[in-house]
């Protein structure tokens, strides 16, 4: 496939790599600072953003751009490997796409607009959206990491989020996403919320030091398994839809409750619950029909489990006080 190398020196250099490419094409980004917002429409499909050594290619907005990239109605565009900064609204964004990689980015320090975002994902399928560093996104109490916005199938994995002055990751009315092995820390809200989206996995996390929550479910049949939720201001877990499935996760010096149930049908099994600051398990009047099987509980003040409800199921636990 055809090659175009990218230079600084003109303000529209990637731009106008991208306005000359067909689809396919690759755009090969080299070192150097680039003060420019790269729009990449349709008509362009499959193209290769990369920058040509990691992090070496610098997108910088100087507060004053509203973003760095801009995919519209276009499908398989990779960018990889960029250092995206000081922009006003969003790192990139994604609208009415599909089957698109976002890579080894960096992406900091986006602040201005009312609502910034790292990486907005809005309408769009089939992202796949791997090992990138999303950080210091917003000022005051706004600013998400990653936020996906009524779409479906999309991967979030193996991402850094950390420092953002709301969430780390936001799901808002998206179904069928998969969110695996991301490290999510030290978010000024929530770590990860989940609003109006079913159906989603939740597989490998580690989300701790939030000043928030852990994890919000908004959203029924979550399925947080095998994850980290330690160490969060607020609970560990919240469930507040039906059907979620919280198993084989670590809940472990939340401030509030390791996991708080704030609805019905959900299962609760096979987790360490450890030193949890407002009860390790916190079932809440009126909710009914929940599942706690085979949890440790271990140390949760002012004690592990307190079911307030009716007509939930506390089966086969192990206390140590």
């Amino acid at each position: 496939m055809p090659i175009l190398p990218v230079y600084p020196g003109s303000p529209t250099a990637i731009q106008d790599a991208v306005n000359a490419a067909n689809p396919g094409d690759v755009v090969l980004v080299h070192k150097g600072v680039y003060h420019e917002t790269v729009l990449v429409p349709s008509g362009k499909d499959n193209l290769r953003i990369v920058s040509k050594e990691p992090h070496a290619a610098i997108l910088d907005g100087k507060f004053s751009l509203a973003e760095a990239f801009g995919l519209e109605f276009t499908a398989g565009v990779e960018i990889n490997g960029f250092h995206i900064k000081n922009y006003v609204s969003n790192g990139i964004r994604l609208y009415n796409g599909k089957s698109h990689r976002i890579m080894n980015n960096t992406i900091r320090h986006i602040a201005g607009a009312e609502l910034p975002l790292g990486l907005f994902v809005l309408l769009s399928t089939g992202t796949l959206i791997v090992r990138n560093t999303i950080e210091r996104i917003g000022r005051g109490s706004a600013g998400t990491g990653i936020q996906l916005n009524s779409g479906s199938s999309n991967w979030i994995i193996d991402n850094k989020l950390q420092a953002n002055r709301s969430y780390g990751i936001q799901v808002v009315d998206s179904n069928h996403n998969a969110i695996a092995e991301n490290h999510i820390s030290r978010n000024r809200g929530d770590g990860i919320l989940l609003s109006g989206s079913d159906n989603n996995l939740l597989l490998h996390n580690t989300v701790e030091h939030n000043r928030g929550n852990g994890i919000v479910s908004r959203s029924t049949n979550s399925l947080i398994v095998d994850s980290s939720m330690k160490e969060n201001l607020g609970n560990g877990l919240l469930f507040m839809s039906n059907y979620g499935f919280a198993g084989f996760a670590d809940l472990k010096n939340n401030r509030q409750s390791g996991i708080k149930a704030s609805s019905d049908f959900n299962d609760m099994q096979e987790n360490h619950i450890d030193m949890n600051g407002n009860y390790g398990v916190l079932i809440e009047a009126p909710h009914t029909a929940n599942l706690v099987l085979e949890n440790h509980f271990n140390k949760n003040e002012p004690r592990n489990l307190k079911d307030q409800g009716v007509d939930n199921t506390i089966l086969q636990n192990r206390f140590r006080s």
